[in-house]
């Protein structure tokens, strides 16, 4: 059994939601911002979150989107 992640000290956590930052060697695919709608390049470090207990309802935000969400307190 895996220890617990610990929260990123340098990201925002919002309730209810398990943040995950992934670094620019890790993103090996491109995927589309849901704060932004642009698209996130492979080799562009950013933030992976999603609902507790939802992993298939994961998304990739740029770090920038994912602070503005958090600190809104939403992710729609």
């Amino acid at each position: 059994m895996f220890p617990p992640r610990r929260p990123d000290p340098f990201l925002p956590q919002l309730d209810g939601y398990e943040v995950m930052r992934v670094p620019g060697v890790r993103a090996i695919k491109p995927y589309a911002c849901p704060g932004c709608h642009q698209h996130i390049e492979p080799g562009v470090g950013h933030v992976v979150a999603w609902p507790e207990d939802l992993v298939d309802d994961r998304r990739h935000w740029h770090v920038h989107c994912w602070r503005i969400a958090a600190r809104r307190g939403r992710t729609t």
